[in-house]
């Protein structure tokens, strides 16, 4: 079956995907902090003793913003993967606004693929099911709402603990809470001694901190009192002493105390709503900004219109949109960073990137909207990461891909922040086009339900009407159609062929000749997975006559391969071979590594069907390599597939393996087609190693399956489906194949996958036996649902 991952407008199965994505979600997720954690070793053991009564299902770290929730918890959690091996995830959170993205990021960062037909409550139920395991959620303040949801996600997985870092308690039944002070700190009086003071934390943290600046730093009795009384200060806040320790490039401790004590005294009598600590900070951090002068304060605020990180790049862009000439970006960065009030980060592919620690990044924020540039920073922002998503849209389907979903993935909280933006203003042309341009990232990177809410909900700005302003209906039939490619993905073909009729009225009525030849495209697809060939044959070809006249190169690769694997279908061997030949060449000449990944496929198919099984594996061996180095999953979970149909090893082992490895993949990204497809596959398997009643019961569940997407075998299976069928209905006798039949179709999806994998594992040690093993025989070959979906960018 074809992706909806490649105009796609058109096919869905020729689109590049990343290097970076794995099959398999590392299990351990806990970043490696940076530097040493100083003075909490109570903490760590307190917390972890809760952590491991079992009474408590739920820790939450709660204290004021920079207090070191996150840098503890990381260290409660490296300590607990002893209790629970590697089953340790960390979520961050604190870029997600949105309550109802919270489970969908846990899901993202777990490895679980939501799907059409199961809440993501479920997956991640699932996920956590059989072994105890250990969920951190770092920054959950903003996303308070989202506590009932977590407190069900603890109810479906019984062997699962979560930790959380917030300011204030969750607010559940399941909560224990955890308190976290500052780190201890001298008291006036006492023994001032540079031995004495050397062991209170809050003074070897500005210590640590005060080397990383200057490696000759050191405590001595000139300079004790004067940290002591620094640090008192901060109330023994982490982050007020980093600020404060960092100054110590050019001001003495003493210096720093004479500056901080006057502004300290200041904010002492400030709003009494706000937590005692959080005062404390805020004073060092605005200590801090009135230390810039007034073109380094500009840049501080206009980089709080950033989330999640900035690069060089598009700190640059800023200033030009909004006319700045008085700093340059690299200057006013290298003074920010000296002053600890942004840090750079690792670099993507050499271009630097600048990071804020998070409440200063709120301070900032406070400052951007209390000025009277706050819209049009913003509106510059939305509109540098519109010009990025549209010049990243057609290098998702180069040779360069890899690269540009790196880049988009670096930036995706920017990319959210930008469309938020333009949603909340109604900027429903910029939410269009920027919704339209992400949607091939989204698909491919696993945000499905995230990238198909943004679309829905720029789509919504504006009524969909026949007539109207060109500049927004082109961008809506381009929205529409990539709504369409998801349905499509998802086996939703029904609701594919509404979103891809209504994309193809405004291209018709606009004129757009391209646009009309990808959703006719798309129609095409929906056709041939739902068994019309004779329309699809016909919707195929119309686009690519369009596309021929426009020397669409992209689009002209697309419709060939469609067109072929219809001619394939249809039996028209040689036919189906011109045209998929073609198809190559025009691929391998655009160095499209992901389309060139399918037009392999596609042939493997092809001498598959002319029972030539020698010559198809090396083409799926070709074919799988390629997925694998752009990180394809939807065209390594077709390659494994066909994989397993051509496997020649003894006995049923390596058919069962690969079916299953497709499977197990497939049902991950919700490609509930190819999941009927391998159920068949280990029917065929089961049938093979004389366990007639679970063959049958398997086949009529992916029979079920089918029905219910409205995906029926194409007519060059059925003869072997019967065929199958009438010797099974021989070996076990009416009424037990009936029985056998009717329980298949009665058993869930779940309970079918893990029936299915049940067969696997036991052809994994079954001899080999005798069966009929001619190419045409072996499984059934694949329908023309491997057409592609549109990889040209519309």
């Amino acid at each position: 079956m074809a992706s909806a991952h490649d105009d796609r407008s058109d096919e869905a199965g020729n689109v590049p995907r990343v290097r970076a994505v794995t099959l398999n979600q590392p299990r351990s997720t806990i970043p490696e902090p940076p530097t040493p954690l100083v003075g909490r070793e109570r903490e760590i053991m307190d917390a972890l003793t809760l952590l491991r009564t079992p009474e408590v299902r739920l820790l939450t770290l709660t204290g004021p913003g920079g207090v070191g929730k996150t840098r503890l918890a990381l260290e409660v959690a490296a300590e607990f993967t002893r209790d629970v091996g590697d089953h340790v995830w960390f979520v961050p959170l604190a870029e997600i606004r949105d309550a109802d993205l919270v489970l969908s990021n846990v899901a993202h960062a777990v490895g679980v693929r939501e799907t059409a037909d199961r809440p993501v409550l479920d997956g991640l139920a699932e996920a956590f099911a059989g072994h105890p395991a250990l969920l951190v959620l770092d920054n959950f303040e903003q996303v308070t709402r989202a506590a009932p949801l977590v407190a069900q996600l603890l109810m479906h997985a019984p062997q699962l603990k979560l930790l959380t870092t917030s300011r204030s308690p969750l607010g559940v039944r399941a909560e224990q809470a955890f308190p976290l002070a500052p780190l201890a700190v001298p008291r006036p009086g006492r023994d001032d001694t540079v031995a004495a003071l050397s062991e209170f934390p809050a003074v070897a943290l500005f210590v640590q901190r005060a080397r990383a600046i200057d490696p000759a730093f050191s405590l001595t009795d000139h300079n004790a009192a004067a940290v002591a009384e620094v640090c008192r200060r901060l109330d023994g806040l982490p982050l007020a002493i980093e600020l404060a320790a960092a100054r110590t490039r050019f001001l003495s401790p003493q210096a720093l105390l004479a500056r901080l004590a006057g502004r300290l005294a200041l904010l002492s009598g400030g709003a009494r709503d706000l937590p005692a600590r959080q005062q404390t900070l805020r004073d060092a951090i605005a200590w801090s900004y009135d230390l810039l002068n007034a073109a380094e304060q500009r840049l501080f605020r206009r980089l709080a219109a950033f989330s999640g990180g900035r690069s060089l790049a598009s700190i640059e862009a800023l200033g030009e949109r909004l006319g700045e000439t008085e700093l340059p970006a690299i200057e006013g960065l290298a003074s920010l960073v000296e002053k600890s009030l942004v840090r750079a980060e690792e670099q993507l592919d050499g271009e630097p990137r600048f990071g804020m620690l998070r409440t200063i990044d709120e301070f900032g924020r406070e400052l951007l909207d209390a000025s009277d540039e706050a819209d049009a920073v913003r509106g510059a922002h939305a509109a540098f990461f519109l010009d990025l998503a549209e010049r990243a849209e057609p290098e998702l389907v180069g040779p360069d891909q890899g690269l540009w979903f790196d880049r988009l993935e670096a930036d995706h909280d920017n990319l959210r922040a930008a469309l938020a933006w333009a949603t909340e203003q109604n900027e429903a042309e910029t939410s269009l086009r920027l919704a339209g341009a992400l949607w091939r990232f989204w698909a491919i990177r696993g945000y499905l339900s995230e990238g198909r809410g943004w679309l829905e909900r720029a789509l919504s700005l504006e009524p969909i009407t026949g007539a109207g302003d060109g500049a927004v209906l082109a961008p809506r039939a381009k929205a529409l159609h990539h709504l369409g490619n998801m349905d499509y993905d998802l086996g939703d073909y029904a609701q594919a062929q509404a979103r891809y009729d209504a994309s193809l009225a405004i291209r018709r009525e606009l004129g757009d000749r391209g646009g009309v030849a990808a959703s006719l495209n798309g129609l095409g697809l929906v056709a041939a997975c739902t068994g019309d060939y004779a329309r699809a044959r016909a919707l195929h070809e119309e686009a690519l006559a369009i596309r021929r006249s426009l020397d669409d190169r992209q689009g002209l690769g697309n419709s060939l391969s469609n067109l072929g694997n219809v001619a394939k279908d249809e039996r028209d061997f040689k036919r189906a071979r011109a045209l998929l030949e073609e198809a190559l060449a025009v691929r391998q000449a655009m160095g499209d590594i992901g389309a060139v990944a399918y037009a392999y496929l596609n042939l493997g198919d092809l001498a598959r069907a002319e029972t030539r099984q020698m010559d198809a594996r090396p083409l799926f061996e070709r074919s799988l390599a390629l997925f694998w180095q752009v990180g394809d999953k939807l065209g390594i979970g077709y390659a494994l597939h066909r994989l397993g149909l051509v496997a020649t090893g003894p006995g049923q082992g390596e058919r069962a393996a690969r079916f299953a490895e497709s499977m197990t993949l497939r049902r991950e990204l919700g490609d509930r087609h190819g999941v009927a497809e391998c159920m068949e596959g280990l029917a065929a398997v089961a049938a093979a190693i004389g366990n007639g009643q679970d063959a049958v019961r398997l086949m009529a569940a992916a029979d079920a399956l089918r029905e219910a997407i409205g995906a029926p075998r194409p007519p060059s299976e059925e003869a072997e489906h019967r065929r199958r069928g009438a010797s099974a209905r021989v070996a076990l006798g009416e009424s037990a194949f009936a029985a056998a039949s009717a329980a298949g179709r009665a058993l869930s999806l779940e309970q079918a996958l893990a029936d299915a994998l049940a067969i696997a594992t036991r052809a994994a040690s079954a001899p080999a036996a005798p069966i009929d093993a001619s190419p045409q025989h072996t499984a059934p070959v694949m329908p023309g649902g491997l057409s592609e979906r549109e990889l040209g960018v519309l």
